[in-house]
């Protein structure tokens, strides 16, 4: 069985991981976008960059978390 304490440092670390390669895969994007010899569409194509990134499960879980926190703390300052 799994210690809390061990659950948690487990969850902490699958976090880490999942931020570290959210942020490589941000970076070699917009790095290609930057690279792209069409300038005038550099706007046009880091706004496909931030549509295709919506696309993450792990965005969509840590947008969540976030909302169900605000309305945890919401809840607690009423009562």
């Amino acid at each position: 069985m799994i210690s809390p304490l061990e659950r948690a440092r487990m969850l902490d670390a699958e976090m880490q991981l999942q931020r570290a390669w959210l942020e490589l895969s941000l970076r070699d994007m917009s790095a290609q976008a930057r690279e792209s010899p069409w300038g005038a569409f550099n706007a046009f194509k880091l706004g496909k960059i931030g549509l295709s990134l919506l696309k993450h499960r792990s965005l969509w879980l840590a947008g969540l978390s976030l909302l169900l926190n605000f309305y945890r703390r919401h809840k607690k300052g009423k009562s």
